[in-house]
């Protein structure tokens, strides 16, 4: 651990290699997610590199790792669940706007969604129309377009700040 702390990158590799398979495989049983369960494990290790002159590890080495990729699991359902939760309420705001307002005032609505949607960054569209409109899940627009998961949800989340705001304009 003191070799690592001092940034020694064949250590790293080898812990990295030596656990990296085994950490994908345990986080795919509780995830059922191939990419989100690599994705974990990245983002574990890259955690680990980044921060290695902190690290004040006081069980073994793999128990550690094993921890840290399960905390990094909870913590991506939490911000899914966010996420989910923030578009099932706006898709119940909208509805209530479309149930209490004039025609005119849900056409300009629409409108608004739509201008935002077509300003997105071509990247950015792409995702966003093939999960709400297309209604394909995160790991398949991901498959489908050759990039990560964390991607496509860095992607939805920029997409649906824009469109927000612009709701919250009128």
């Amino acid at each position: 651990m003191e070799e690592l702390k001092k940034g020694n990158e064949f250590v790293y590799r080898y812990l990295y290699e030596m656990h990296y398979n085994e950490l994908c495989a345990y986080i795919f049983t509780l995830s059922k997610d191939r990419q989100q369960a690599e994705d974990i494990v990245q983002n574990v290790m890259f955690k680990i590199w980044k921060n290695k002159e902190k690290l004040n590890i006081k069980t073994s080495v793999k128990n550690y790792l094993y921890k840290s990729c399960y905390h990094e699991l909870i913590d991506t359902f939490k911000k899914n669940k966010k996420e989910l939760n923030y578009i099932q309420r706006v898709q119940k705001e909208t509805l209530d706007i479309f149930i209490e307002e004039e025609d005119d005032f849900v056409t300009t609505q629409i409108n608004r969604v739509q201008v935002e949607i077509d300003k997105l960054p071509p990247k950015c569209k792409e995702i966003f129309l093939l999960n709400k409109v297309q209604g394909f899940k995160y790991r398949e627009v991901a498959e489908q377009l050759d990039i990560s998961i964390k991607t496509v949800e860095t992607q939805m989340s920029k997409a649906m700040s824009r469109i927000k705001k612009a709701l919250e304009k009128s």
